[in-house]
């Protein structure tokens, strides 16, 4: 009887390895040629189901970031999953994770019921509100651990397996044992491969947003196609933008992709307010379950440089569950990219603001197309300063009448800016007929004292021009004088938030304005630091002993009439 036996065993031992081992090779070669995870981990649920001869097979895993569990793999072979409820799945592996390895349920017969499960005589019976009939029923923890229970590290899940005729044996449970050590690595393997598709996904669209803002569309436009694409990734119901306005310290909603939720006062206060308080922490936030219409809104602050630019944020994902820890990653990389984008389109609408009509359009393309340089920022340099200034201007006014004096003025002014912008010179400002101009600045100019020369005399040949057009309109002679100073100013944007120029203030810029001052009647005069950087270029006569306003002793100045060739 004995020998009869041992061989009969010796048959089961080596078909249980053999299964075991056909088992192993069959998980692996689906790893292997199936990396998507909803197929790979369908098809070893498939798969468990045929080596255990299960009507139903159940793969159960955490959400890494809530705990909760969640269904990702089912095989039904004789549709048991209908009687089962979530809740009660749910149960079953949650009492699988707790045991931390092998459990079995059979039916009981004593008392008999069908609403009843019970386990293995070491656990205890777990109640059901459904109606399973003769169903035999194991399940097996899944962790990274050989011996989960007493390894302590995280479970990833379960697996449950169900069938109507035979019990689970000693042979299953040894089988489900060698298919928990290989699914586990199926499933840190789709882990794996999900990463990999979200920092494939987060790259991507970093690329796409430095493609939109590479694209040089206008402010508005950037921002609104920035957002769809926001939407896009995150399948967001809605996107916006709020830009921080730092003369009323506030929010202010600047884009978004949907304006339904922002016509309700009592959305756009909850979605301000959220926004305040990403900006106010400095941080991401994510805030969900705030009622039926407006239920998820996540927002993160845009801070470059220390400067608070605003706030990008989305609302209401289209899953169920809202924004999860993949959409936050998500949020935060097109963010890093958003607060360049922003400031650098932000700086690009102060530069036009500030400069646009003062400088060459060749000039205000050199000017955006250097991104890192603040322009604007205030700087010591060294350049020439130049004002045209007409005289007589008041008796003429007074002797015009408004309409033909406002159209000599205007001609006069157009035509003064033209000669400038066309020695690519920054039209500084006009203080009533008086025309001031840089040369050196934004952009230095090694030449810049013989532009402004060159730009002094050329002035004053197209107001020869002028001046022959309105004489013949009744307009009395209206010569000007030209003064030119070079010398180290500090020069940048000054202002207040309503309104700023680019100008310049220094001892060059005062000195230009009193040699204006004297200038006469068709005279370039310009000043002895001028003269020094273009002296042998000019033909130029020298005025001695001045006493001009402001200065402690006397200056010399040089009447220029020609550049020589």
């Amino acid at each position: 009887m004995g020998d009869e036996k041992n061989p009969k065993t010796l048959r089961n031992a080596l078909e249980l390895k053999q299964r075991q081992l056909d088992l192993v090779l069959a998980i692996d070669h689906i790893c292997d040629t199936i990396p998507e995870p909803p197929a790979m981990l369908g098809t070893i649920v498939d798969l468990l189901s045929d080596h255990f001869r299960a009507d139903l097979c159940l793969l159960c895993l955490l959400n890494r970031e809530t705990g909760e569990l969640e269904l990702k793999a089912v095989d039904d072979r004789s549709e048991q999953l209908s009687h089962l409820s979530p809740a009660t799945i749910q149960d079953l592996a949650r009492r699988v994770i707790t045991a931390g390895g092998v459990v079995v349920w059979r039916e009981d017969e004593s008392p008999p019921t069908p609403d009843l499960l019970h386990a293995s005589p070491k656990q205890d019976p777990i109640p059901t509100r459904d109606r399973l009939g003769a169903l035999h029923m194991a399940g097996i923890c899944v962790t990274l651990a050989d011996e989960p229970a007493r390894s302590g590290d995280q479970p990833l899940g379960a697996l449950l397996l169900a069938r109507l005729q035979a019990p689970f044996d000693q042979n299953d449970i040894a089988l489900l044992e060698i298919a928990e050590s290989q699914i586990d690595s199926a499933v840190m393997q789709a882990y794996a491969y999900y990463e990999l598709q979200q920092r494939n996904l987060e790259l991507e669209t970093i690329y796409r947003v430095d493609r939109i803002r590479d694209q040089n569309l206008r402010f508005d436009e950037m921002l609104n196609t920035v957002l769809h694409e926001v939407c896009a990734v995150i399948q967001a119901a809605m996107g916006f933008i709020m830009l921080y306005d730092r003369a009323g310290h506030r929010l202010e909603l600047r884009a978004s992709t949907h304006d339904d939720l922002f016509q309700l006062a009592s959305y756009g206060t909850m979605i301000d307010r959220i926004a305040n308080e990403a900006l106010r922490e400095a941080r991401l936030v994510y805030h969900e379950d705030l009622g039926d219409t407006l239920h998820s809104v996540m927002c993160i602050p845009l801070i470059l440089h220390n400067e608070i630019i605003g706030v990008l944020g989305v609302t209401n994902r289209y899953e169920e569950h809202g924004f999860d820890a993949a959409d936050r990653r998500l949020l935060s990389a097109i963010a890093s990219q958003m607060d360049t984008a922003i400031f650098e389109s932000l700086e690009r609408v102060r530069l036009r603001q500030v400069l646009g009509r003062s400088v060459d359009p060749r000039v205000m393309e050199r000017l955006l197309a250097n991104p890192d340089v603040d322009f604007l920022k205030g700087e010591r340099s060294v350049l020439s300063v130049l004002y045209a200034d007409i005289r007589g201007s008041t008796s003429l006014a007074e002797h015009t009448e408004p309409e033909l004096y406002i159209g000599f003025i205007n001609d006069y002014l157009s035509r003064m800016t033209e000669v400038i912008l066309s020695h690519q010179g920054t039209l500084d400002k006009f203080v009533g007929d008086e025309v001031m101009a840089l040369l050196g600045a934004p952009f230095p100019q090694p030449d810049h004292a013989l532009r402004a020369v060159r730009v002094g005399l050329e002035m004053q040949r197209a107001h020869q021009t002028v001046m022959e057009t309105w004489r013949a309109q009744g307009v009395a002679a209206a010569p000007i004088g030209i003064g030119i100073a070079t010398g180290e100013v500090i020069v940048g944007e000054m202002g207040s938030a309503q309104r700023s120029d680019y100008t310049v203030i220094g001892r060059a810029a005062n000195l230009g304005a009193r040699i204006c001052g004297i200038a006469k009647a068709g005279q370039v005069l310009i000043s002895q630091a001028t003269y020094d950087l273009v002296m042998g270029q000019v033909e130029a006569t020298p005025i001695g002993g001045l006493d001009l306003k402001g200065l402690d002793h006397p200056i010399t100045v040089y009447h220029v009439t020609r550049i020589l060739a």
